[in-house]
This record gives structure tokens, sequence and C-alpha cells, in this order.
């Protein structure tokens, strides 16, 4: 399928969409006569050229920005003073969540907004969501699953329903990870991975996956890592890539027991390697220096004591504190190992 034809609405979903944006038809005709690359580029430079005035086109410009990984311009233009401002505020939100030390959580603020905009109300649903996981709340989507579904199917306008639907896959992706249906959920990531996505969006996916994968095998949850890995490389996303050698390479290869050449330097997964290598002093060193402990940190902490009841009540802590019944498995494949 050509990277036109992946925008383009299925015939049915066309019936019922009211209107196109003009957004639409113009990165609808640079598809057909460039590559997604330079139509992206041909595209951004049309809108900032001649920034549209009706909230309507407004709002599928700023999802272009965003879901094309635009930042500076989308965040330099939710601040301009000819932005509708609801619509503006929301992108603001949206690119505060994106902050790699997230300071403040807005989902209080989030909670008494409300939009009758059908694009509008769509994306505040599925920002709520981001809030909620921010806070590793991982149920919240059972609570929102229904709204978000109905909002959805409201959006009208097709390249604004291309990109919340590919919102909302990403959201059922994590719905069904984290409620442990690593089957479903992998369907969801690669539906994603197969669309029309930035490279950013698509080396997380991958990664994503490859934690997914963690208990089908340690060279299932590899060889989508490493094409996280390939891709944030090939692309410049270093700071991603930093994260991902220090923290999930580490963390699928101590899990595996594959540690050999592996090394990092973040502290928690250091205490991870030394436990795989039967070093329980010096993982327990390392998780006693700690004010507090994570589920996943009890877990590691409960291994090198030989500590069940430190393991169980780890399980219980993933599944009552986060609704991660995906990463409950860990502790229950730490106790097979006592």
């Amino acid at each position: 399928m050509t990277d036109y034809q992946l925008i383009e609405p299925s015939p049915l979903r066309k019936l019922q969409m009211s209107r196109t944006s003009s957004l639409y038809d113009v990165y609808l005709g640079y598809l057909r006569k460039y590559p997604r690359k330079d139509a992206v580029l041909q595209t951004k430079d049309h809108i900032l050229s001649q920034f549209p005035t009706s909230i309507d086109e407004q709002i599928v410009c700023m999802e272009f920005f965003y879901m094309n990984d635009f930042f500076e311009e989308l965040s330099v233009i939710t601040a301009s003073s000819y932005i509708n401002k609801e619509a503006g505020h929301l992108y603001q939100v949206i690119l505060s969540q994106m902050e790699r030390d997230k300071k403040k959580n807005y989902l209080d603020e989030l909670k008494d907004l409300h939009f009758t905009h059908p694009s509008l109300r769509c994306l505040h649903l599925f920002t709520l969501v981001y809030s909620y996981q921010d806070l590793k709340v991982f149920t919240a989507l059972d609570k929102y699953l229904d709204e978000c579904d109905q909002a959805l199917q409201q959006v009208d306008e097709p390249l604004m329903y291309y990109y919340l639907n590919q919102r909302y896959q990403e959201l059922l992706f994590y719905h069904y990870w984290k409620t442990n249906n690593s089957i479903l959920a992998s369907r969801y990531a690669y539906k994603m991975i197969n669309t029309e996505v930035s490279p950013r969006r698509k080396s997380r996916m991958h990664h994503d996956l490859a934690l997914c994968q963690l208990f089908n095998g340690y060279d299932s949850s590899m060889e989508s890592l490493l094409k996280s890995m390939e891709i944030a490389e090939k692309h410049g996303h270093l700071r991603f890539l930093q994260t991902v050698k220090n923290r999930s390479l580490p963390f699928i290869s101590a899990f595996h027991q594959e540690t050999e050449g592996i090394s990092t330097t973040d502290p928690v997964e250091q205490a991870h390697l030394a436990l795989a290598r039967g070093d329980y002093k010096k993982t327990q060193e390392i998780l006693h220096s700690l004010p507090s402990l994570t589920p996943f940190q009890e877990s590691y902490l409960g291994l090198a004591k030989g500590n069940r009841e430190m393991l169980k009540h780890s399980y219980h802590r993933f599944i009552h504190e986060q609704g991660d019944y995906f990463f409950a498995q860990l502790p229950l494949a730490y106790l097979e190992r006592i």
C-alpha cells in the first residue's frame, strides 16, 4: 500500500465524513508526488507559510505537527494569539506531558475541561488516559474505553481521524499489554508499526513491543529492542537510545540471565545485573541504599534475599497500586527461581 493510500479513509468511513480539511488535500497531493519524508516536510512548510484561521483547520495542523514530531513548531504555534485558546491549551498540555522530567501532572485540570468540538473531545479523552498512565494507573482505559471509541467515531475529518485512530490503536496496545494479553497487544503494536508514523513513534513502539515480549523468550524480546535502537540511532534520537541502553537492554538481559558484555550506569539495573550474575550481596547493597522501593526493585531484592513474602508483596503491589497485570508476572517468575 502506498503512503497516500494509508491516510485515505475506507469507503465506509468516507461516507461518514462530512468534510475534508484543506491540509488533507494538500498532504494527500504531496504524498502522491513525493516519498513520505519529503511530503511531510513540504506540508510543514505549507502550513507555516499560511497558517489557517478556522478552528477546524488549526486543530488538524497542530495534530499534523505533533504526529510528525515538529514539537518546536507546535510549541510556538500554541502560544500564538491567533490560535483557538481551547485547542492551543490542550496541545500545550500534551507537549508538557512529553517532557523528560515531568514535574506536573495535569489530571485534575483535564478533568475540569469540557469540549464540544468532536476532534478536541476525542483528543481530550486520550489526554486524560495519558495522564493516568504517567501516574502508572494502567486501569484508566477500562474506565474510558467505550467513551474514547464513541468519541473517535464522531471525528468527521479524514486526516484528523487517521491520526486520532493511530492514538487509539496505541492506547489499545497499552491496555491489552498491561492487562496481560500480550498476543492481542502485539497485534495492535504491529498495526501501529506498519502505518504512516514518525520514526520516533516507530522506535518507541518497537521498544514497548520488546518489553511486551519479555516472557516469550530472550530472542523475541531482543529482536524488537534491537530494531528500536536501530531506528533511534538512524534518526538521531540519541537521548532515547541512551535510555534504552541503560535501562531496557540490561533489564531484558538480566531477566533472561544473558548478561555477557552488558553494563549500565543506572544503579537499579546494576543491581538487576548483579542479581542475574548471582552477586546477591551487591544487589542488596544497592537496593538497601534507596529511600523506597518500586514493585520492580522489591522483586529484585526479594529474589536476592530468597524472601518469598517480599516477592508476593511485590506481585500485589503491581496489581493494586498500578493495575499492571503484565509485570505482576515478574515476581512470580522470580518465585520459581528460589
